[in-house]
């Protein structure tokens, strides 16, 4: 072969190169096609409804959010509960995260499982839990009454209290992970300077910890009040009358009222709440930052002896993480109890409530219809994920801005205004009765945390041994299955958790997706604990709470195994 022919090889390898280039970037194109006619479509149909009344176009609907008393408090109070719950994760996450940070590596393993097992749990579980612990023959009370603390049991639950400590427990381990990581890429020799020019804990604090660590507690705050606006379960379950926020309501004008331009007005107004806040995020911090691991240095913020301060924050830390893991604790041995009525700590000991949950027909049939429906969610998701964020990966980067935030919308939509809209589409097509409808609804949720999930592990993936394998004389399905795919499965893993549990804890698409026949076990649970309390909701928890700490452990593997390969490649 002759140097002259080498140029034009050169040429042809190009052509190539595009061609392929080109040809995967259309794996992007099902995933749009999905969110296009089961997210966007339905979504455009329902706000349509907003600017109708008795058939003429008009804005009249959005005039009575305003003009109807109910309705202008309903949205006083969501804003106004909302940011008041982000101010609670933040006050309360900042110990937390300052204590995983300053402890030795095996006490922040502890406490980082802490965060995230409750982050994990499904949020009907921990609100069940809740209920349980602040009842008002429940365990707090006893133990205040007791201790003669008070004389009478205090009303914890159907208030403002109750709505703020279950939505901050909820919603708390959203602030307290991205500041974790702002405290562990803190230089601590900063902190040091400091404490050697005589600089009190507060000052410390005011003037060097707060401001290195504003991006992080920032980016959380803004996640919280995204969530929060319109969160439906635990207001609904733990609120009273005065605690109703704009999710409750747009349920009980659709379930109650029939009134769906009211519906459709409020969910105007939420939706926009929602991607205000999204850009917001996606302006001060990227979008990208949802698909890339914490770049902290390691350090740890403290010296070996802590300031008086320090010891304060400390202790402040172990208090939140207790108030973490409590509800958790302390509902695994109520569920042993024999009683009519969940007690701590129980009269007598028992599995009354596991028999009756693994021997009911009804238990059993909505636990095996969320497992089916978790599995085909699952199996969806990965596909559609996969295929999108292989898709965006070979893109050119200014092409994948628009793409990668249409495909994280669907899960900052809070799920109402997706169920509802769904609802709207499916429900004339017959679609309910058979769970095809919330097959597509549970993918919309789960598939953008199998997409950032991917997109995180091709950003990890070296592009370098793609094209060694393919200058080999690979083709690239060989390469995709022998480098890639081995590179990338524990992402697959974790995407195809995130999916799995997305659906199995869903309960505010399967009140509106499925019916008396197909309904899911979180969908029973919330009947459980919305119209008597059955203590067989309490046993049906634990069970998945113990699922969920072995899912948890499981992952956790091999992410451990992944970093011991990598300190010994470096």
């Amino acid at each position: 072969m002759t140097t002259s022919s080498l140029p034009g090889l050169d040429a042809v390898e190009r052509e190539k190169k595009v061609r392929r280039f080109s040809r995967l970037t259309l794996l992007a194109l099902p995933l749009l096609l999905f969110l296009a006619l089961f997210f966007i479509w339905p979504i455009i149909g329902l706000l349509k409804q907003g600017f109708y009344s008795h058939g003429v176009l008009s804005v009249d609907n959005y005039r009575r959010l305003l003009d109807v008393p109910i309705y202008r408090i309903v949205l006083q109070n969501t804003f106004v509960i909302a940011a008041v719950v982000t101010v609670s994760c933040i006050v309360m996450s900042y110990p937390l995260a300052y204590l995983m940070a300053s402890v030795k590596p095996a006490l922040s393993k502890l406490l980082f499982f802490a965060v995230l097992l409750p982050f994990w749990s499904s949020a009907l579980v921990r609100t069940s839990a809740w209920i349980a612990l602040l009842q008002q023959n429940g365990p707090l009370n006893t133990l205040l009454v007791t201790t003669r603390l008070i004389d009478q049991p205090v009303a914890f639950l159907y208030n403002f209290t109750g709505v703020l400590i279950g939505m901050t427990h909820v919603l708390m381990p959203f602030v307290v992970l991205p500041l974790y990581s702002s405290f562990r890429s803190m230089d601590k020799s900063l902190i040091q300077a400091a404490q050697s020019l005589g600089a009190d804990s507060i000052g410390i604090f005011i003037r060097v910890i707060l401001p290195l660590t504003r991006p992080g507690v920032v980016a959380g705050a803004i996640i919280v009040f995204m969530n929060a606006v319109g969160y439906y379960i635990t207001p609904s379950l733990m609120g009273g009358p005065a605690q109703r926020m704009i999710a409750e309501l747009i349920s009980h004008n659709i379930s109650d009222e029939l009134n769906w331009g009211i519906a459709a007005a409020l969910a105007g107004v939420l939706l926009v709440t929602t991607l205000f806040a999204l850009w917001l995020f996606n302006r001060l911090f990227g979008l990208d930052k949802l698909m890339s691991g914490p770049s902290g240095k390691g350090n740890q913020i403290v010296t070996a002896r802590r300031t008086g301060g320090g010891r304060i924050s400390a202790l402040a830390g172990v208090l939140c993480a207790v108030f973490l893991l409590l509800p958790i604790v302390i509902v695994i041995p109520m569920s042993f109890g024999t009683g009519s009525f969940p007690t701590f700590p129980p009269a007598e000991y028992g599995i009354r409530w596991y028999r009756n949950f693994l021997g009911d027909p009804k238990w059993l049939a909505a636990l095996w219809q969320s497992l089916k429906i978790g599995a085909m969610v699952t199996l969806v998701s990965m596909l559609l994920g996969a295929t999108a964020a292989l898709g965006v990966y070979k893109m050119r980067p200014g092409r994948r801005s628009w793409l990668e935030t249409l495909y994280i919308i669907p899960m900052s939509v809070p799920a109402i205004i997706t169920a509802v809209a769904l609802y709207y589409l499916c429900g004339p097509l017959g679609l309910i009765n058979n769970s095809v409808a919330l097959i597509i609804g549970h993918t919309v949720l789960a598939t953008p945390y199998v997409y950032i999930t991917l997109r995180a592990a091709l950003q990890a993936f070296d592009p370098s041994l793609e094209l060694a394998a393919l200058s080999l004389g690979a083709s690239w399905p060989q390469m995709f299955r022998r480098i890639m795919l081995p590179a990338l499965l524990p992402g697959l893993v974790g995407g195809a958790v995130f999916a799995f549990i997305t659906s199995f804890d869903d309960v505010v698409m399967a009140l509106f997706l499925t019916t008396l026949r197909n309904r899911t076990l979180p969908k029973l649970m919330y009947e459980g604990l919305s119209f008597d309390f059955d203590p067989t909701v309490i046993s049906a928890s634990c069970v998945l709470i113990a699922a969920t700490a072995l899912i948890l452990l499981a992952h956790s593997l091999p992410g451990r195994q992944g970093e011991k390969n990598a300190t010994t490649t470096r």
